[in-house]
């Protein structure tokens, strides 16, 4: 437990002094802050022109979503940086899978979005006077950061054997957004997507601003879970062919 603790706080400490958020004062505001907000606006905006029925629950619903797939960009990012130095090759030399790694590389994007999931809720509760919905989305933030956790492993396990190792973070930023509901709530969207959201994790979240779901909300978990654990699976594969001398970078 000692030797596990320890390697966990080494990864700690080398993910805050390699975060690329705390470059520069200005990197870290338009990180960390206004990209969110800007986001959040964007969502707000589309949803008036379709005539979304509750532009307060589009902004929370786009906040909620943004959150947990900021920490999910945040993994990845980790991950494919260790790729690149070597170091994720040394962890999966000795450990099929290493927990204290995997919650080390979570922990820094996990505390950073803390920041961004504040800002953008409070942006959006200036403009609404629903306090029942607020507190129902602060109540969701548990949830936010598992499924945020469990997709950045599994964006990350995938694009770790793969010569783009972001483009499991591209994916899941350009889908989930559209098919978790956030503009317009799910039940309104054509049957087809209504079919896709059911395996996308953010549906329950976005569902569960308006009027909470528990069965919702147990299906983004279960959903973002199998995710996780394809992302390792994956990992086992791409740690047998770095040993065998096989790169995956284009560069």
């Amino acid at each position: 437990m000692g030797a596990a603790y320890r390697r966990f706080r080494s990864g700690v400490r080398v993910s805050w002094s390699s975060s690329i958020a705390f470059a520069t004062l200005g990197t870290a505001l338009v990180t960390l802050i206004v990209l969110p907000l800007l986001d959040i606006a964007f969502a707000i905006l589309m949803g008036s022109d379709v005539a979304a029925p509750d532009l307060a629950r589009t902004g929370y619903a786009a906040a909620l979503v943004a959150w947990s797939l900021s920490i999910a960009s945040g993994i990845v990012a980790a991950i494919a940086a260790d790729r690149t130095l070597g170091i994720y090759l040394v962890v999966h030399q000795y450990r099929r899978i290493d927990v204290a790694y995997w919650l080390s590389r979570a922990t820094m994007p996990t505390l950073l979005s803390l920041v961004t999931g504040a800002t953008s809720i409070g942006a959006v509760a200036l403009f609404s006077s629903d306090t029942a919905m607020l507190l129902r989305v602060c109540a969701l933030v548990p949830v936010v950061v598992i499924v945020g956790i469990a997709m950045g492993i599994g964006a990350a396990g995938i694009g770790v054997s793969l010569p783009d190792p972001y483009l499991g973070a591209t994916i899941l930023g350009s889908f989930v957004p559209v098919f978790s509901g956030v503009i317009v709530p799910v039940d309104l969207c054509p049957a087809w997507v209504r079919v896709i959201a059911t395996v996308v994790p953010g549906s329950g979240l976005a569902s569960s601003v308006a009027e909470f779901s528990a069965p919702g909300l147990l299906r983004d978990l279960a959903c973002a879970l199998v995710y996780a654990g394809i992302g390792i699976a994956f990992t086992q594969r791409a740690a047998r062919a770095l040993r065998s001398g096989r790169r995956f970078d284009t560069l």
